[in-house]
């Protein structure tokens, strides 16, 4: 009966199924499931009326929202979250051991013990211009009522069987399985993906990873081809 249970206790636990583009089957403000928009970062709350005896009611007005959502801007540096200490984008390759990646998403700001989430997916269709292979958008249930207006949608689903962190780690490994081939250095399965000529620069499997928004846990993660040159 013992081993009975230890054998049942080391079960991998089962794969986390992306929700479908259009969940949760009916129009929103903004559907979750469209990977083709990004999430500004920011509370994306309303301020609070703070009103001191001093103060002239017009210049309480106008001050700044600190509770706002950031303007997203191209330059690295502009493009830090006002609000938060992490964040940003990150690019590697897939030789990565699974404790640096948990202590990259650590230094990120990553809300990695997290099980209220969902997942969306989608495949490239031309990875060439597209730059991916697989993304997905990880994205608290609290984010999908905030940012889509999906609370009663959100309430509904069921917890996680594995952490945040965790579902990236089995990401990870099934883009490996999928586009790697054992013992080979380069895999044919990526060839041309990115335009390499198969001499002189090869395709390899490498990974990208974006905090879209940092205080309410939303997420990007995909596979990527990178060109390894002679």
């Amino acid at each position: 009966m013992a081993e009975h249970q230890d054998d049942a206790s080391q079960q991998k636990p089962a794969p986390i199924v992306p929700l479908p583009a259009d969940w949760p089957g009916q129009p929103l403000p903004r559907m979750p499931g469209d990977l083709s928009h990004y999430v500004p970062q920011g509370l994306g709350m309303a301020p609070p009326l703070i009103v001191l005896p001093w103060d002239d009611p017009l210049q309480v007005l106008s001050r700044p929202n600190y509770y706002g959502l950031d303007t997203p801007d191209s330059d690295p540096i502009r493009a830090a979250p006002s609000q938060e200490p992490g964040g940003g984008v990150i690019y590697f390759d897939d030789f990565q051991p699974a404790e640096t990646i948990r202590a990259v998403l650590g230094v990120m700001g990553v809300q990695a013990a997290r099980r209220d989430f969902a997942v969306f997916a989608r495949d490239a269709e031309d990875t060439r211009r597209e730059r991916f292979l697989t993304q997905v958008r990880i994205i608290s249930k609290a984010a999908l009522a905030h940012f889509f207006g999906a609370g009663s949608h959100a309430a509904a689903l069921h917890e996680q069987p594995v952490t945040m962190a965790d579902y990236v780690l089995q990401f990870l490994d099934r883009e490996r399985a999928r586009w790697n081939e054992p013992s080979a250095a380069f895999s044919e399965r990526l060839a041309g993906t990115l335009g390499g000529d198969g001499d002189w620069a090869k395709e390899s499997l490498g990974f990208g990873f974006l905090v879209e928004n940092s205080y309410w846990a939303v997420y990007r993660l995909w596979s990527r081809p990178w060109l390894a040159t002679k």
